[in-house]
């Protein structure tokens, strides 16, 4: 029943697989960069735990904690790559990727000092004449 199967169908069918094989390949390889290679630890969950709740945190990692909080997921699957398809926890982890990756590491993280606001009660800088 092959018999409309070419030799062009043929080498087609087998460029395919291979194709297919080594984007499978290339997705596991990428799989094992992306991921840690061992469950986070009770302190590593505790120290990114504390970091989530405090003012340093994105407001995106701070809702995260918020919902896993609620119970609807868990630091391990977070940190496990277990709950990547998520939109918050994609968000949450762009945000504070190097901070989480810190304190993985079990370093603490690099905050940058808030920038102070402008109060309204400031006085300007210069005056024209029209302001006086």
């Amino acid at each position: 029943m092959s018999a409309w199967r070419t030799a062009e169908v043929l080498t087609a069918e087998d460029v395919l697989a291979r194709s297919v094989a080594d984007a499978d390949k290339a997705m596991r390889e990428a799989a094992k960069l992306r991921y840690p290679q061992r469950e986070p630890s009770a302190d590593d969950v505790r120290r990114v735990m504390q970091y989530a709740k405090s003012n340093a945190a994105s407001p995106e990692l701070q809702a995260l904690q918020r919902r896993i909080a609620g119970g609807y997921l868990s630091w391990r699957q977070v940190l496990m790559g277990e709950a990547a398809a998520d939109r918050g926890v994609r968000a949450a982890l762009e945000a504070d990727r190097e901070a989480l990756s810190a304190l993985c590491r079990g370093e603490e993280p690099r905050v940058d000092p808030p920038k102070p606001r402008p109060r309204d009660d400031d006085e300007p800088i210069s005056f024209t004449e029209d302001a006086w």
